[in-house]
């Protein structure tokens, strides 16, 4: 028999994690895992749960939204532990889940972990802190996290995009000067930007599924420039709902690592939660660094890079 330990978030998305969990926990029972859980309490509460984790557990298992796993995961890499993680994904958005595919429907996803796959998938440090999936600034950014929860749970998706227009009028350019391992030099006026590792940021901004890899030592690189007439701000919005990442209002590539300076204090935004900086930014994209348990139908897609697989 193998043990889980179930981290659940009861307020996620429209707080429906708590009415699943029966059928978690009897999905997990019909494939003989014995199940352990606690409900967080607080911001933070699951990277607590996980460097308290006192026992032998086979894997942990989190409920909830992208910054509960984002929590699961800085836990996970600053105790030291190597678990293998489940994810199940309750939030409003849910980015990531929305990449690697994962069931939204309870009793699915259980059975998809239960019969999952154990890959290392790369995670990016910000500074002191972690992310799963994207770092972000500028347009839409803030909509993540200053999105009341209650709008959240009564809207979903919808409020992200409610919220991003509502800050439109109020978006300004950022000065940044971003230099990558290779030296190369990204220097402008930028009203968005976005380190990321998957193929949805914010539920507003999609990258092709061809161009993302999990696992492949390096996340990608999305500058959107400061249009300067409306002209540009109408190529600005093409290019992003074409996916035209060869337009020369953008910048898109892949990187390492990199050094980030700005003018003045910058707002960040990581998995969706808030992240204040001095406007200096030292960002890794950590290889291999957590173990996921994976639905077996994304084995053989582009996600994964086959080199790269334990």
């Amino acid at each position: 028999m193998k043990n889980v330990y179930l981290i659940i978030n009861p307020h996620a998305g429209k707080a429906k994690a708590k009415t699943g969990l029966f059928d978690i926990i009897n999905t997990f029972s019909k494939y003989d895992i014995r199940t352990t859980l606690d409900f967080t309490k607080y911001s933070g509460h699951a990277k607590d749960l996980i460097f308290s984790i006192d026992r032998d557990y086979d894997m942990v298992v989190c409920v909830g939204g992208d910054g509960t796993l984002n929590e699961v995961i800085s836990g996970m890499i600053e105790s030291g532990k190597n678990l293998p993680i489940g994810y199940i994904p309750a939030g409003s958005t849910n980015d990531f889940g929305t990449t690697l595919k994962l069931s939204k429907d309870f009793a699915t996803a259980a059975a998809n972990i239960a019969e999952g796959i154990v890959k290392s998938i790369d995670i990016g440090r910000f500074n002191d802190r972690y992310f799963t999936y994207v770092a972000s600034f500028g347009a839409f950014t803030k909509t993540s996290y200053s999105t009341p929860q209650n709008i959240k749970n009564t809207f979903g998706h919808l409020a992200y995009i409610l919220q991003g227009i509502h800050d439109l009028p109020s978006i300004r350019g950022e000065h940044l000067k971003l230099t990558d391992e290779n030296g190369n030099v990204f220097e402008d006026d930028y009203i968005f930007g976005a380190v990321a590792n998957s193929t949805s940021v914010g539920g507003v901004i999609s990258f092709k599924e061809s161009l993302i890899s999990m696992n492949d030592g390096k996340f990608e690189l999305l500058l959107v420039k400061k249009p300067k007439n409306i002209a540009e701000l109408n190529k600005c919005i093409n290019s992003i709902l074409t996916q035209n990442y060869k337009s020369d209002i953008l910048v898109f590539t892949t990187l390492k690592n990199c050094e980030i300076r700005s003018d003045s204090p910058l707002t960040w935004s990581l998995d969706g939660e808030r992240g204040d900086t001095d406007g200096n930014v030292s960002l890794t994209v950590l290889e291999n660094a957590v173990r996921m348990i994976l639905p077996r139908s994304i084995e053989n897609t582009c996600l994964l890079s086959a080199q790269k697989e334990n």
